[in-house]
């Protein structure tokens, strides 16, 4: 049985409402999750990031990005 891709969606809520730590997290992003397709969507203080690929690596992903989210949001 292969592992197959798909979707998954990560929301982050940025409660401090600032716009600079949108920034330098989604640079970070730009630098930790480079193995993987993904987009990226900030609608206010909320953030939405979709992970296209491999199930494994969105799982990775996802841990990465929390730790960011935690760091700068």
């Amino acid at each position: 049985m292969s592992r197959r891709g798909g979707r998954k969606v990560i929301n982050f809520y940025n409660s401090s409402g600032d716009v600079k730590n949108v920034i330098r997290f989604l640079e970070e992003v730009q630098k930790k999750v480079n193995y993987l397709s993904l987009n990226c969507k900030v609608d206010g203080k909320s953030i939405k990031i979709t992970l296209f690929g491999p199930r494994d690596l969105q799982n990775l992903a996802t841990e990465r990005l929390r730790a960011l989210a935690n760091q700068y949001l």
